[in-house]
C-alpha cells in the first residue's frame, strides 16, 4: 500500500505533517509518499532531525517533488485548474493513475471537493 500525503496543505503545513508522516513511518511498514517542494520539506527535517533528507530518517518515506501550493485563501476552481504542480492536483492525479492507493490532505477543503467532484475524475459512464 502507498499512501499518498500532501505535504503542503494544512495551516500547520509542512511542519505537522512532516512530524507526522515520520511518527506514522515508525510504526507502520506501508509506503508514504510526501507530495510537496522537496527542498522546503528536506529543509525542515534538518531543522526539526538534523538529517539532510527525509529517507535518512525512515526507509519507508518518499517524497514526490511540487512547484506549488494551493493556499487556504485561493478560490477552489481556480486553483485546481491553474495551479497544475501543486501538492494537491499532484496527488490527486498520482492517485487516479494508480501510483498510490489513498490520498490525505488537510489543506484547502474546497479545492479538495472541486477536484473529487470534477468530471475528469469520475469514471466515464458515471452520472
Amino acid at each position: 500500500m502507498v499512501i499518498l500525503v500532501d505535504a503542503m496543505g494544512g495551516d500547520n503545513a509542512p511542519d505537522a505533517v512532516i512530524k507526522g508522516a515520520i511518527k506514522a513511518a515508525g510504526e507502520i511498514k506501508e509506503q508514504i509518499c510526501l507530495i510537496g517542494n522537496e527542498e522546503i520539506i528536506n529543509n525542515k527535517v534538518k531543522e526539526f532531525y538534523g538529517k539532510n533528507k527525509i529517507e535518512e530518517l525512515a526507509s519507508n518515506i518518499k517524497i514526490h517533488n511540487t512547484t506549488e501550493t494551493i493556499e487556504m485563501e485561493d478560490i477552489p476552481t481556480v486553483a485546481i485548474k491553474h495551479k497544475k504542480d501543486s501538492s494537491m492536483v499532484v496527488g490527486f492525479n498520482l492517485l487516479k493513475e494508480g501510483k498510490g492507493d489513498v490520498f490525505i490532505s488537510a489543506g484547502n477543503s474546497g479545492a479538495l471537493l472541486t477536484r473529487c467532484n470534477s468530471s475528469c475524475w469520475k469514471n466515464k459512464g458515471d452520472r
